[in-house]
């Protein structure tokens, strides 16, 4: 079993498999650096609280949240009907019973639904890797080259 990472890296290093290993390396730091540049700028240019995919997911899920129907249970437990199908959410323990909040750590459509209905901001309810300001700081970290070898 492979994941999308590995998958990546081996589609794009196939033309390199052969040079020898110092070679490879700076290939690798090469190519590692031009992606890490790349989302950086992607990171700057971004100017929502959230980077941008995280950002659309979340509008995506409001628009959803807004055909709900909320009925309020206890104080952090509801019930979300979304036409023919019922959700339960316990913001307190940020879970959902379509089990995306929880996987996620960004709310869903359900949770957003219920947080409507308490009035309440989303910003409680969301893993701060999400946030534009962590983004940044992970695309921070430069890739370093490596000395020229003949010295």
């Amino acid at each position: 079993m492979t994941s999308n990472i590995a998958e990546s890296l081996n589609a794009v290093t196939k033309d390199a498999r052969d040079l020898p290993v110092v070679e490879l390396s700076e290939y690798m730091r090469t190519l590692l650096e031009s992606w890490t540049n790349k989302k950086l700028l992607n990171a700057k240019g971004t100017f929502t609280y959230f980077g941008k995919k995280y950002n659309k997911e979340l509008e995506d899920n409001r628009t959803l949240s807004q055909k709900m129907r909320v009925r309020a249970s206890i104080d952090y437990t509801y019930t979300v009907i979304d036409g023919v199908k019922r959700f339960i959410i316990c913001l307190q323990n940020k879970r959902c019973s379509c089990g995306q909040f929880q996987l996620d750590e960004l709310p869903c459509a359900h949770a957003l639904a219920a947080l409507r209905h308490r009035n309440e901001s989303y910003k409680n309810y969301y893993f701060p890797y999400y946030t534009r300001e962590s983004l940044l700081q992970t695309y921070e970290i430069p890739v370093d080259p490596l000395p020229d070898e003949s010295k």
